[in-house]
């Protein structure tokens, strides 16, 4: 066992409003601690670089094809440059909801290592340790299922909601939060995969601390927004839902058992 450094954010997570701060704030921690200087850069380094390959192909894949629909029926028209302006919106919005779900799937290679430095980082003891070939394959099978589930709902429920809240302040109301739970359970799915939580055990977990949950998703899907930082944002999420899932162990021991 190494020695463990302390939990920077408050343990055991509180509710409310005090919950959805910590769970807020375990991202900028977790965004820390994968930027240059965090000390786990190195180990985020190879998915923020297939991060921008995946992010470059999906706005240029979305581009083409926003264009052939919207612009080639437009271009003898007086708006043909409005399609113009639609394909380049259309782009963002698919590169944007597109992007965490198709990295999700190489999540074993990248992100599992980053959850296992943070606990050993603040535990002192190893997450899952060493796996073998089969565990492996079945791990990454599980991310691969986990991606299509993720792709299903930004395809049945985000983007609907996303394209509503453009027309509606009532719709934005109701995007931006459920967005945002959305995103903080998935984030949270890597590590307490990790654990061999099963479906049943992961629903308890987020409902006993959905304010942390929505905050974390919160933070990620602002960060989502700003160009550059990103790319950061699938590491940095699992770093902190890594640190959101040692906080609940630290105050509750038997969270911590293996089911």
């Amino acid at each position: 066992m190494n020695d463990a450094r302390a939990l920077p954010i408050t343990t055991p997570l509180p509710a409310g409003t005090a919950g959805f701060v910590s769970g807020f704030s375990a991202f900028l921690v977790g965004l820390k601690l994968v930027l240059p200087g965090g000390g786990l850069f190195r180990y985020a380094l190879a998915p923020i670089l297939l991060s921008m390959f995946v992010a470059t192909g999906v706005a240029v894949g979305a581009f083409f094809a926003a264009k052939y629909w919207m612009v080639e029926w437009l271009q003898e028209s007086w708006a043909g440059w409005l399609g113009g302006v639609l394909a380049f919106v259309l782009t963002l919005v698919i590169a944007y909801f597109l992007f965490v779900p198709v990295m999700s799937m190489f999540a074993p290679l990248f992100i599992d290592p980053i959850c296992e430095k943070v606990h050993q980082r603040y535990t002192g003891t190893d997450l899952i340790g060493e796996r073998s070939a089969q565990q492996f394959i079945k791990r990454q099978l599980f991310a691969l299922a986990q991606s299509v589930k993720w792709l299903l709902v930004v395809l049945l429920i985000q983007l609907p909601l996303a394209v509503s809240a453009m027309l509606t302040g009532v719709m934005a109301a109701v995007a931006v939060p459920v967005s945002a739970v959305i995103m903080g359970a998935d984030l949270l799915d890597n590590p307490l995969s990790l654990r061999d939580y099963n479906l049943s055990r992961k629903l308890a977990w987020l409902k006993q601390n959905f304010w942390p949950a929505a905050g974390l998703g919160t933070a990620a899907s602002m960060v989502m927004l700003v160009p550059g930082l990103n790319l950061f944002v699938p590491t940095a999420g699992a770093a902190a839902a890594t640190l959101l899932m040692v906080a609940t162990a630290s105050g509750n021991p038997e969270s911590s058992e293996q089911p």
